[in-house]
């Protein structure tokens, strides 16, 4: 392999790029696989105060910018609006902001961009049973092109999350969506068996996941392996990389001299896999 044109972008963004819940542990919609597990490690900003003292902590420690996230209330958004004074500190402070709106109008997107959001974390599904049954949206495929619109509308860079796990169906309509709004990049996200939900039981391959990677860059699109994925397969990371992948967020340093040892230049980066220059 050629060291100046092989290069795997590494992202390990640890304390440089922390994640924080505008809703705490709360979630409206408790999907079937998350349960609203994955709001427990992150910091709660619930009240102003708390994401004041949270955004000076990162300034202070020297972060490179933070994920503002949350659950969601029934209709699929997060309320990341009451965040809006704690994302102007942010930004104003030289912080990347990356966040995850769900669902969004065109005016909250304008006020978001304004106040410095250059990257929204946007998942993205098309099967209307994945819709309903899974996510518990009372809401149609359509939902999901509005919201890239007004995203893009807005100023804003949607970054499209897309899993592996849900089936072939949602995998495809929404890359094809994604591709229909001109967007090239994409986060590949694999169903975790998180105890007490539907996934529990049901893992999905490491085979499965990386024929996903390989179907996306089949339809152009640039892969990154994103940091929701079974950790169990310890396998995942190198097969994907032999596939075309050459972004992967934390992936582990055997994984990394492993890279280099194959003649591939790797650049880590201490920030979010979304933030893609």
């Amino acid at each position: 392999m050629n060291a100046n044109k092989d290069v795997l972008t590494a992202y390990l963004p640890g304390r440089s790029f922390p994640s924080v819940s505008v809703t705490g542990k709360r979630c409206d919609l408790m999907c079937e696989h998350c349960k609203g597990s994955y709001l427990k490690g992150m910091t709660d900003i619930g009240n102003a105060s708390d994401a004041a003292d949270a955004i000076d902590d990162m300034i202070s420690s020297g972060a490179e910018g933070v994920l503002i996230s949350g659950g969601c209330d029934i209709n699929g958004s997060v309320p990341v609006m009451k965040a809006l004074d704690a994302i102007k500190r942010a930004s104003r402070n030289g912080l990347i902001v990356n966040i995850h709106t769900g669902f969004i109008g065109k005016e909250d997107a304008k006020r978001l961009v304004d106040a410095g959001v250059k990257y929204f974390s946007a998942d993205i599904h098309q099967d209307p049973a994945i819709i309903k049954n899974v996510l518990h949206l009372n809401a149609g495929p359509s939902a999901y092109s509005d919201m890239l619109d007004n995203i893009i509308a807005a100023g804003g860079r949607p970054v499209a999350h897309l899993t592996a796990g849900f089936g072939a169906a949602d995998l495809i309509a929404s890359a094809g969506l994604v591709r229909s709004k001109g967007l090239k990049d994409v986060i590949l996200l694999a169903l975790v068996p998180t105890k007490g939900t539907s996934t529990e039981h049901t893992p999905i391959s490491e085979d499965a996941i990386v024929e996903c990677a390989k179907i996306l860059m089949e339809m152009n699109f640039s892969v990154t392996l994103g940091c929701m994925r079974p950790r169990a397969h310890r396998g995942l990371e190198r097969k994907c990389i032999e596939a075309g992948v050459r972004r992967i967020a934390n992936p582990s340093r055997s994984t990394i001299s492993w890279a280099e040892g194959r003649g591939m230049k790797v650049i880590e980066k201490r920030t979010c896999c979304c933030v893609i220059r």
